[in-house]
């Protein structure tokens, strides 16, 4: 006889899996943080090459290929949100494991953001600072541009924070909140399009304009369907 999940259990595994997620986040950043106490011999070995396979331009690319990722998570997290109140996935997918699935790509999307961000202290080219990171529009590199990728990152870090005190907030409050997914998703693509250095390149625009003509689709279907 197959056992079935209670309320309470499926909102207590759903608990535990934000605050995992939370945990690995702040692992990540407490780790990277570390890692600039050795800031100045990461830089001196880049520069007489001790570490093999690390170059000047390593951090930028790290930083760059991390970016495109988070932006890949986030269209999928963005995405799976629009069907997640469609028969698409209702008839396809139990709700618990829907609804983690969706928990789990935003929270993937926000700790590749983390190391997009990160990883840019260590470029020395230009000299970030964490006041640069974590301030908008004071940064050395188009600050208005990459102001607008600071926003949407803790737009998204709000949002996907919102999993682990869905109870508190209520239903209602949840989904509105949710609401400004569509705002954090605007953001990002802003960001991309107006202050990444190869945003220029046919395979950016085409993830760009892949990414918002498939959100797009999906937003229309959920409105058509609703009705």
């Amino acid at each position: 006889m197959t056992s079935i999940s209670s309320p309470s259990t499926t909102r207590t595994r759903l608990l535990q899996l934000g605050l995992f997620a939370l945990s690995l986040l702040l692992g990540i950043i407490g780790g990277v943080l570390l890692l600039l106490l050795w800031q100045n011999s990461w830089a001196a070995a880049v520069e007489t090459a001790v570490l093999p396979g690390i170059g000047e331009k390593t951090p930028w690319y790290l930083t760059r290929s991390a970016g495109v990722v988070a932006y890949l998570l986030l269209t999928g997290s963005t995405a799976w949100g629009l069907l997640l109140s469609t028969k698409i996935i209702k008839e396809a997918v139990a709700p618990p494991l829907a609804l983690a699935m969706h928990n789990i790509l935003s929270w993937l999307a926000l700790e590749l953001t983390a190391v997009h961000l990160i990883t840019l202290l260590f470029d020395n080219y230009y000299q970030y600072t964490l006041a640069d990171l974590f301030i908008p529009f004071l940064g050395p590199y188009r600050p208005g541009w990459v102001g607008v990728g600071i926003l949407g990152f803790y737009l998204i870090f709000a949002i996907t924070l919102s999993f682990s005190f869905r109870k508190q907030l209520g239903q209602k409050r949840w989904r509105q909140l949710h609401y400004l997914a569509f705002v954090a998703y605007l953001s990002a693509t802003i960001h991309g399009v107006m202050a990444g250095t190869d945003s220029t390149g046919t395979g950016m625009q085409l993830v760009y304009l892949g990414s918002v003509l498939l959100l797009l689709f999906l937003t229309n279907y959920r409105l058509l369907a609703s009705r």
